[in-house]
């Protein structure tokens, strides 16, 4: 599943569900977006944040970057790994306890840098 932001001004950007869901918690955490904004912006078509919120992202986005390292990520529980990501492999008889969602939603040093340089340029996006 995909993630479409499309900013006020410039081109469009792309996120995997994988990569977006991590990326939210740390907005929230950080509570630059409210639990309204949260469910908004992980479902299509529904999110929107206007320039000053898109800024503050930045901002927000930015800070966590210095406490990072190009090659790292950021896991569900906003924990940081140097790890490498382990490819997921699910089969019809695989138990759903047996699946760890730490290690499955994570997003990237590269991603969040991406991100943070659309947000301060964007005008504002919605995500779709």
């Amino acid at each position: 599943m995909t993630f479409i932001l499309v900013p006020t001004e410039g081109e469009d950007l792309q996120i995997n569900a994988w990569n977006w869901r991590p990326t939210l918690e740390l907005l929230l955490a950080a509570n630059v977006i409210t639990e309204e904004d949260h469910a908004r912006m992980g479902a299509h078509g529904c999110g929107q944040v206007d320039e000053v919120k898109a800024c503050r992202i930045a901002e927000v986005v930015g800070q966590k970057l210095l406490s990072m390292n190009p090659g790292e990520r950021i896991l569900a529980n906003l924990s940081v790994t140097t790890r490498r990501k382990e490819l997921a492999v699910f089969t019809p008889n695989m138990n759903v306890d047996d699946i760890d969602n730490n290690e499955l939603y994570s997003t990237t040093y590269e991603w969040l840098e991406t991100f943070a340089r659309f947000c301060r340029s964007s005008g504002g996006f919605s995500v779709m």
